[in-house]
């Protein structure tokens, strides 16, 4: 692999970490950075453009006290010129509502297929597939009594991390738009 290789595939990961950054911490931000601004989802029942896609999911999760996570693990990139056919899998603990009330999360684990573009020096994703290749019914878990003894995740300002990293970094730090 030649160097230009090297950093289109380290940018194309870097790209897929954000937006799970995104998703989880609620950053819509962060979200619409990480797709063109022409770029499809397909998301379930969410088939349309991208950054209304960022949008609504990240409205729709914003209501939930459960803080989710999304994991991306293997991650295929074929380039060709300035595209790139990317798999990666995932693993996603999604805040849902509980059959008879209350929240809990659902787990899902599937695959994004991406095509990404790299235009005006920047790598993103101008379409994505979502394809689930298992999923399970949202549950509520018992209460770990350890994990008060530390601090508790959140979206946006609330995660510990947006201090950690100051305001400009929480919000993608140096992203190419």
């Amino acid at each position: 692999m030649d160097p230009n290789d090297i950093s289109a595939h380290i940018e194309i990961q870097q790209v897929l970490y954000r937006y799970c950054r995104a998703i989880d911490r609620g950053d819509v931000t962060l979200l619409k950075s990480v797709y063109h601004p022409d770029a499809t989802d397909a998301h379930g029942a969410f088939n349309g453009p991208a950054h209304e896609f960022a949008e609504i999911i990240v409205a729709r999760m914003n209501v939930f006290q459960v803080t989710g996570q999304h994991q991306i693990t293997n991650i295929i990139i074929e380039l060709d010129g300035e595209a790139a056919r990317v798999e990666s899998y995932f693993q996603a603990f999604h805040p849902s509502v509980l059959e008879g009330g209350g929240e809990g999360l659902a787990f899902a684990v599937g695959r994004y297929l991406d095509r990404f573009e790299r235009r005006d020096g920047a790598w993103k994703i101008a379409d994505r597939r979502v394809v689930f290749d298992h999923a399970r019914a949202p549950a509520k878990f018992a209460a770990w009594e350890t994990a008060a003894q530390y601090p508790q995740g959140g979206r946006l300002e609330l995660d510990p991390s947006h201090a950690f990293f100051g305001a400009r970094a929480a919000l993608g730090g140096n992203i190419q738009s």
